[in-house]
Formats: C-alpha cells, sequence, structure tokens
C-alpha cells in the first residue's frame, strides 16, 4: 500500500487546460461543450415556457368546467325548486279550500240561525206593538 502523502498529488484538482500535453482539439471540446450547456439552457427555457402554457391550459380547463358545473348545478336547482313550489301549491290550494269549506259552511250555519232569530225577532217586535195597540 502506498502512502497518503505519496497519494496526495494524485487527489489535488488540476487545470488540465493548462496541461502541455492538451491539444486544440481538447479546447474545441470545451467550445463544444459550452454550446451544449447553451443548448440544454434554450431546452429548459422551452420546457419551462411549455411547462407554463400547459398550466395556463389547464386552469383555464378547469374554470371553465367549474363554470359549466355550476351552470349545470344551477339548473337542477331550479327544477327542484319548481318542483317543492308546484307540491307546496298544490297542498295550498287543498288546504284553502278545506278551510273555504269549512269557513262556508259555517256561515250556512250561521245565516240560518240568523234567520231563525230574524223571525223570532219579527215576532217578538210584533207581540210588543200588538200589546202597545191594545193597551
Amino acid at each position: 500500500m502506498r502512502s497518503l502523502e505519496a497519494m496526495r498529488p494524485a487527489l489535488e484538482p488540476r487545470n488540465l487546460l493548462k496541461d502541455p500535453a492538451m491539444s486544440r482539439a481538447v479546447r474545441m471540446g470545451k467550445e463544444e461543450t459550452l454550446l451544449k450547456l447553451k443548448g440544454a439552457e434554450a431546452e429548459i427555457r422551452a420546457m419551462k415556457e411549455a411547462a407554463a402554457k400547459d398550466r395556463e391550459q389547464a386552469l383555464r380547463n378547469a374554470r371553465r368546467e367549474a363554470l359549466e358545473l355550476r351552470e349545470k348545478l344551477r339548473g337542477q336547482a331550479e327544477v327542484r325548486y319548481r318542483e317543492i313550489v308546484k307540491a307546496a301549491e298544490s297542498r295550498l290550494v287543498a288546504e284553502r279550500e278545506r278551510i273555504l269549506d269549512g269557513g262556508r259552511a259555517e256561515a250556512a250555519k250561521t245565516s240560518s240561525m240568523g234567520k231563525a232569530n230574524v223571525d223570532r225577532a219579527v215576532e217578538l217586535v210584533l207581540r210588543k206593538f200588538r200589546g202597545a195597540l191594545h193597551a
């Protein structure tokens, strides 16, 4: 095994571009790498823009679907409301007729009682009048 001190020069980073063994071909590799990096950055930028467009489209679709759902539910609620009102109106009509029938019966009873009282009142008035004439 080699000692740590012996391995130290191999472990330290070194600038390969300053190495005399590097040729022009390696420097072109650096330029190609920079071009690739710029290309990758442009690709990432395009992906971000596409993702933002997809996000906006998804939001528009969600809003549209929410509006459609709200309108659908509003229509269903209106139909249900009309059904409830119609049922209540039919119950009200039946209750109204029941109350009116009761009132008519009570009015007829009161009217007949009133007519009987009128007949008795006429008889009473006539008796008092005759009594006043004969007195």
